[in-house]
């Protein structure tokens, strides 16, 4: 898996973020994003039926899932926003907690843009 890796893995920008509540009354978060961090990803694209499937009650335009080394995992966790090529995607949520699924010395997640109605 490791030569699989090395040879079909692209780079892609994890941007963190630090949020702030400016009004306590609105509940208004800014995020001040932090200079990105490159990681080697294999990134692949999702079919529209699977993305319904796999991300349910998520509208989106666009999704793919890639796959991560292990050691970048608490990266990936504190992640705001990550940008492939050149279109920014957010990680799945579920109740504020990021969604992922570690399989040996890797980690699969799904990432999405959102669809705006």
């Amino acid at each position: 898996m490791e030569d699989i890796f090395r040879d079909y893995s692209e780079k892609i920008l994890l941007y963190l973020g630090i949020e702030s509540i400016n009004d306590p009354y609105s509940q208004e978060v800014d995020i001040e994003y932090l200079n990105p961090i490159p990681i080697r990803a294999i990134v692949s694209d999702i079919s529209f039926a699977k993305s319904t499937w796999s991300l349910p009650g998520v509208s989106t335009s666009k999704v793919k899932q890639i796959l991560i080394e292990k050691k970048h995992e608490s990266l990936f966790k504190l992640s705001q926003k990550i940008k492939i090529d050149s279109d920014t995607y957010e990680g799945w949520r579920e109740n504020g907690k990021l969604q992922y699924k570690v399989e040996g010395d890797f980690l699969r997640a799904f990432v999405y843009i959102k669809k705006y109605d």
